[in-house]
């Protein structure tokens, strides 16, 4: 994921290329706080490195955002638009991906349109940073066996989110989960390529 509040001293561009150098073929732009024309800037930079590596780019909550750029889609949250207003907007060509944090959403998601849903925080995540002014108190962790409980009864692809390290990756993939989204994980790494990599393999050998 393309979120450098962890490590604001990092180069989105920089994040971005660790992560498609090191074999992420998906990537969500995520910056809460920014505003539209400086993310519409970045997308701009980051739509023709994806091309070049054949990888897919979300933009985080705004369908609009999206539009301006032929071929990104996005990923909306549970306080978003409607996943099926996208499809309307942005056509069946870009991937819309639609965060949920319990079973019960997980299922209705896949009524709306969906390419995937993201799940989690499957563990304590220190990246889910909430814009300025916003007192919500970060969701609670979902845990393993309810990962693995939504993955069996999913019929699109699920992606883990939340607290995910090297150190827990095997008990995640463990639950048969296709896909994980990382933050912190990469862009505090000393090495972010290598950081990336690391995931890489260890998704693939799974």
């Amino acid at each position: 994921m393309v979120d450098t509040s962890p490590r604001p001293n990092r180069s989105h561009l920089d994040l971005a290329s660790a992560l498609l150098d090191g074999g992420s073929r998906v990537l969500q732009l995520r910056m809460k706080e920014a505003p539209a024309n400086e993310q519409a800037e970045l997308l701009s930079a980051l739509l023709p490195l994806c091309q070049s590596r054949r990888a897919e780019l979300v933009v985080n909550d705004s369908i609009a955002l999206a539009a301006r750029f032929a071929g990104v889609g996005v990923h909306l949250g549970q306080d978003d638009a409607d996943p099926r207003e996208a499809r309307q907007v942005l056509g069946p060509q870009v991937l819309i991906g639609h965060s949920t944090h319990s079973p019960s959403q997980a299922k209705a998601a896949e009524d709306l349109g969906v390419d995937y849903i993201g799940f989690g925080p499957i563990f304590s995540s220190g990246s889910k940073h909430l814009a300025e002014g916003d007192r919500r108190s970060p969701d609670l962790p979902v845990g393993l066996a309810t990962l693995k409980q939504v993955v069996g009864d999913a019929t699109v692809s699920v992606v883990a989110i939340g607290g995910i390290d090297m150190d827990n990756l095997p008990l995640v993939l463990a639950t048969g989960v296709p896909a994980v989204a990382v933050i912190s994980a990469v862009v505090t790494a000393d090495n972010m390529l290598e950081s990336a990599r690391s995931f890489h393999r260890s998704i693939q050998g799974n």
